[in-house]
């Protein structure tokens, strides 16, 4: 005997999964089951199918897996989960965005988010997800606490012409929200907005020092800078991959002031310590000519290079660059406009580098600090967004810039 029931439910839910290709469908008797909405695999929903139409409104709802949301179609309105709170949380307005008026408030869960909660089931209790933790919040709120005085079912409404923007238009439209409703209202709740572009840092080697050697049986060194051991442990233990670029830089600025620094007083020193100075007036000529390459030194560029001619080899950074070919004979294109230039045209060449090379790398160095500090590469007008597709592609430059920072560190007197 045909179920009629059934046959209409999987009508329904193959037009929901032209929308949502990653959704699985599993189907028992007169159970549905959807797996993998939004992506998210530690919950499902199970709908035991007395009528077609408890799944119909399938056809009205978009799981976007960037959001912690659901899209009702027809009536162009997001609809983000939050949950049940411990007081009651009224607030709407309306927003005016590049000429299209939304009306945002908060309010009670719709119908359709209720036949979803009622339905949803939990697979993985370890791996719940932010998305998964609410939904199941709001399942044991309506199968057991709706008549709890208590308690205050709460959704986040925004309504308005979404047709005629992109998603991504809608993204940048959600952050927005975000920064006015906190700039208003420091405990205001925020939309959830997760990338789910994959980065995969797994491609990005890690270069060791030892590599095919043994650990050294015996170290021995002098007494490192402490306000340069403090910079690189305060890099390798940041959870930043920009703020750990930015700490190994700041290794290599201190360096280089304080090295000129020291340099030029140990060059007047050695002429001060002459035990004719007294007698002939070429000295004070060279201690002129000595202030003269301070003041040529000063710019930070120049201190830098100066820095690097002086204590870091290109043999002694070499297997940073190799381990990570691939991403030095190609150019760096970052998620915000900023290139940076590959150093070498194919693998090969980077055993046999052309003159000047640590002068490139160091402008390329410089340019992406530069850019991270300041926002924007000044002449370009070009970013590094802060998204992790980035962070990875910050990676090689990263390993490279610690292995320069702990060679300058090495052999720094302080």
């Amino acid at each position: 005997m045909i179920n009629y029931n059934l046959v209409m439910a999987k009508e329904y839910c193959k037009k929901f999964k032209k929308n949502h290709p990653n959704v699985i469908f599993e189907e028992k008797d007169d159970l549905i089951k959807l797996n993998n909405c939004w992506s998210d695999t530690s919950c499902s929903f199970n709908f035991k199918l007395k009528k077609s139409s408890e799944i119909s409104f399938l056809d009205n709802v978009i799981m976007h897996n960037e959001l912690v949301a659901i899209y009702h179609t027809r009536e162009q309105m997001y609809e983000f989960i939050f949950a049940p709170l411990g007081s009651e949380f009224n607030r709407e307005f309306n927003y005016i965005y590049e000429g299209k008026e939304f009306h945002l408030f908060y309010s009670k869960p719709s119908k359709t988010f209720e036949k979803l909660a009622l339905n949803f089931n939990l697979n993985d209790s370890d791996g719940i997800t932010e998305r998964a933790f609410a939904l199941m919040r709001y399942s044991k709120y309506f199968q057991q606490e709706k008549d709890n005085k208590d308690l205050y079912a709460t959704n986040f409404f925004i309504k308005g012409n979404f047709n005629t923007m992109s998603f991504s238009e809608h993204i940048d439209f959600f952050k927005q929200i975000n920064f006015l409703m906190t700039y208003y209202d420091r405990k205001s709740p925020s939309i959830l907005i997760f990338n789910t572009v994959e980065a995969d840092p797994s491609k990005i080697n890690l270069p060791c020092k030892m590599q095919n050697n043994e650990f050294p049986k015996i170290l021995n060194s002098k007494k490192f800078d402490s306000t340069l051991i403090d910079l690189l442990e305060a890099a390798r233990t940041s959870p930043s991959i920009r703020l750990k670029y930015i700490f190994y830089y700041q290794v290599i600025e201190y360096a280089s002031y304080y090295y000129i620094e020291n340099e030029i007083k140990r060059r007047i020193e050695n002429v001060i310590r002459t035990p004719d100075i007294l007698n002939s007036n070429s000295y004070s000529q060279i201690i002129l000519e000595i202030f003269s390459d301070y003041l040529k030194n000063k710019p930070d560029n120049q201190r830098m290079s100066k820095l690097l001619t002086d204590f870091c080899e290109y043999e002694e950074i070499k297997y940073e660059i190799l381990v990570n070919a691939k991403c030095f004979i190609e150019d760096i294109k970052f998620e915000g406009g900023l290139v940076i230039k590959k150093l070498f045209n194919k693998e090969e060449d980077i055993n046999n580098a052309p003159n000047g090379i640590m002068e490139i790398i160091r402008k390329n160095i410089d340019t992406i600090r530069n850019v991270l500090v300041h926002a924007r590469e000044s002449r370009e007008n070009t970013v590094i967004s802060p998204t992790p597709t980035n962070n990875i592609r910050l990676m090689p430059y990263l390993y490279l810039l610690r292995r320069i920072a702990e060679t300058i560190v090495i052999k720094y007197l302080p």
